[in-house]
């Protein structure tokens, strides 16, 4: 039986739901979010701009409209998907949506020319973002608060891990979509198993009040941005690759991915988001000053990013799902999410080292929603986000210039 539960407003582990969700139906958000983590991982983020590259071209005059499009959809399906939410129809919701990225995944294999990429682009962004958003707003009634972040963290690093197997990774289009196609229908299967027993609790803490919301979305926004330009960097320059991505290094990733998620998981359920997302924040930025092919300290950068990742992508999920509100995982998923990756690659186009202006604004960036958030709380976040500080003006020194990034920021933001 499940009991109401009191909201605790720090973040120190002071926090205790009386619910016990059923093992199947905390499985089944298991392998929701790694399903959903799967489909954006190989096939959104890889497999579909290898099928439109494919195509068109790698340099085609309609890549970047085609992906573009991807994009707007995604900004779409969350604005629909908080629009149009309804807790009693989330679940049918859930399993139309894993159905739509299925069928992007599956048309993708017969696409041959730019109308039917689009299309599938469309379906891509449209699934993807509406289903974000209606997970994150369902997780907690399924699994309740005391194990929330253990799920979103297992699932999350089961998807990391299983898209860094040689297998995966290196596979082909066609192969990618199919894998991308085998995770929708998971997902699908994985809803079935869920159900809306925990009691809905909406925190009040300052994390959820106006200005935490705020600062979070800037946190999140800044990650993304950071995380999406070096990715970009890595994937377009060979020796790079080779070190970050290569054969030997994919097994090593997928374990560290995992662990690093679990332990993720484990700190949001004890309430210490702050100081994972700082942790995160702190080995991102110094991930992006050592990963450079005339570093002697790049292995460590990999390693340091690999964990970054998997740690922010726990919390990315956590925050908007421990908050229950739909409005809000559309906010985090739309601002942060797809013009945060937009903005993150468009800042580092046509490079081969991720500059010191890009690391520096997103340390910022960061910095700012660190102290704009222990300034709401009152405590010792301010202190902690000098350490922030420290590494941005570590990497606006490391790195190699880049003169013209202001340029390049200011030419992009009137897209966004």
């Amino acid at each position: 039986m499940s009991h109401p539960s009191h909201n605790a407003g720090d973040d120190r582990g002071h926090y205790h739901e009386e619910f016990t969700p059923q093992n199947s139906a905390w499985l089944g958000a298991v392998l929701a979010v790694a399903a959903t983590y799967v489909f954006f991982l190989i096939f959104a983020q890889f497999g579909l701009l290898k099928i439109v590259q494919a195509v068109v071209g790698e340099q085609g005059p309609l890549l970047k409209p085609i992906l573009a499009a991807m994009g707007v959809a995604g900004l779409g399906g969350s604005a629909w998907a908080a629009f149009r939410f309804a807790e009693n129809r989330s679940l049918r919701r859930m399993v139309a949506l894993f159905a739509v990225c299925g069928a992007a995944a599956a048309l993708s294999l017969v696409a041959k020319s730019a109308g039917p990429l689009l299309a599938v682009a469309l379906l891509t962004g449209f699934g993807a973002g509406g289903l974000t958003v209606t997970l994150a707003a369902t997780l907690r009634r399924v699994t309740g608060g005391d194990r929330l972040g253990t799920a979103i963290g297992l699932g999350t690093g089961t998807a990391y891990a299983f898209c860094n197997l040689p297998f995966v990774f290196n596979a082909g289009r066609d192969a990618q979509a199919f894998i991308a196609l085998g995770a929708a229908c998971v997902g699908i299967l994985a809803v079935q198993m869920m159900d809306l027993r925990a009691p809905r609790q909406v925190p009040d803490s300052a994390d959820y009040q106006r200005p935490g919301i705020v600062a979070w979305v800037l946190i999140f926004l800044a990650l993304v941005w950071l995380d999406s330009g070096a990715f970009y960097v890595i994937q377009h320059t060979p020796y790079l690759k080779e070190l970050t991505w290569g054969a030997g290094r994919l097994y090593a990733n997928a374990a560290i991915h995992f662990a690093a998620a679990l332990l993720a998981g484990y700190m949001m359920d004890r309430r210490w988001v702050g100081r994972a997302v700082l942790a995160a924040a702190a080995m991102l930025l110094a991930a992006c000053v050592l990963i450079e092919p005339n570093r002697a300290k790049l292995t460590e950068g990999v390693l340091l990013y690999t964990a970054a990742v998997s740690i922010y992508s726990t919390a990315l999920v956590f925050y908007p799902a421990r908050g229950s509100r739909v409005q809000l995982a559309a906010l985090v998923y739309g601002v942060a999410g797809w013009i945060g990756s937009a903005l993150g690659i468009g800042l580092v186009e046509h490079r081969a080292t991720i500059p010191r202006g890009f690391v520096l604004a997103a340390g910022a960036v960061v910095l700012a929603g660190l102290l704009a958030r222990g300034w709401v709380r009152r405590r010792e976040a301010r202190r902690l986000a000098a350490g922030v500080l420290l590494l941005a003006l570590l990497a606006a020194v490391a790195a190699p210039p880049a003169t013209d990034f202001p340029v390049r920021l200011m030419e992009l933001l009137p897209l966004t």
